[in-house]
């Protein structure tokens, strides 16, 4: 609705946040480790207001986004779930997981249509085409592949990367897919084809995230450097560079009429960006009750204990 954005969080935490306020609005617990992955429902199905996450707990939760109710779990991987995205006609949801495997869902009766294998590694993100029914995934083993989701089967692999694909993103009009990669990299393809017709260099380190904007003229990347890039697909270049995090960049995002940016990052702040100047906006944190405490030297906790106290904010961040 261009008015409240979702994130996952290490503390195993689902948020929901008014961007105008920067207040968070509804706080959804029930996963056991971090969250790695959320999505929104397509509008199509928006009378619903559903939010599914997946996380390290080797789960998927569909949860309803006014009530703050689990309306259902996915089980089915046997590892942490990287990625998760919605068909466009909002019947299908898909996940990529660290068993190598993607599973399609039907998400609102917890059964799994197929299972895709043909990754060697890790996957880590899965994508719909916004017309066609194909899935661009991309996997630690440095590939890229589109599937045919009625038929389970791979229909091409895009070769190219140098290390791991973190991120596939389907343009607006499905012409195009883009991958960032830990090789510092982003490229563009052509789906038709295959062909690599972009390879975007810049970041001095992995890049986490890729996105269109929504009239498909531009990307935005995340990466490990601590940066935010804005980049010009026409011409190839690099229009600008956004400054303040302090730590990695895993997500970004953009408003739905593509004049606001959202990032979210390690050092526990999302923050919101105007497109057009670089400007930061506003910084969105958790509430954190034992904010200031900076516990030190303790000894004999377990990594659960040290998340725990970090999500509170009584010991300093890593």
């Amino acid at each position: 609705d261009g008015q409240t954005l979702a994130s996952g969080s290490e503390d195993n935490q689902v948020r929901l946040w008014n961007i105008f306020t920067g207040e968070c609005t509804r706080t959804f617990s029930g996963h056991t480790n971090i969250v790695s992955a959320i999505a929104f429902a397509p509008p199509l199905v928006r009378r619903d207001e559903v939010l599914a996450s997946a996380s390290d707990d080797k789960t998927i939760k569909l949860w309803d986004t006014l009530t703050g109710e689990c309306i259902r779990t996915l089980w089915g991987h046997n590892d942490w779930v990287h990625s998760i995205s919605f068909s466009p006609d909002s019947q299908t949801l898909a996940s990529g997981s660290r068993d190598q495997t993607i599973k399609l869902w039907d998400w609102r009766t917890g059964e799994c249509l197929h299972t895709l294998e043909g990754h060697t590694h890790r996957v880590k993100s899965v994508t719909f085409h916004p017309q066609k029914n194909i899935l661009a995934s991309g996997s630690d083993d440095q590939t890229i592949k589109l599937w045919d989701i009625l038929e389970g089967v791979c229909l091409q692999t895009l070769i190219g990367h140098s290390d791991w694909v973190l991120c596939v993103a389907f343009s607006p009009c499905g012409q195009l897919l883009a991958s960032a990669s830990g090789d510092r990299t982003i490229k563009v393809w052509d789906v038709n084809t295959g062909k690599c017709l972009q390879t975007l260099t810049g970041h001095t380190n992995r890049v986490r995230s890729v996105v269109w904007s929504p009239d498909g003229q531009m990307l935005v990347s995340g990466s490990d450097d601590q940066t935010i890039k804005l980049w010009d697909i026409s011409a190839g270049i690099n229009l600008r560079i956004f400054l303040g995090h302090q730590k990695v960049v895993w997500s970004v995002a953009f408003s739905p009429n593509g004049k606001m940016l959202a990032s979210g990052s390690k050092d526990e702040t999302i923050k919101l960006w105007s497109v057009k100047t670089g400007e930061c906006l506003k910084t969105l944190r958790a509430y954190r009750p034992y904010e200031g405490m900076n516990i030190t030297g303790a000894i004999g906790l377990t990594a659960a204990n040290r998340a725990t106290l970090k999500a509170l904010g009584a010991i300093v961040m890593d």
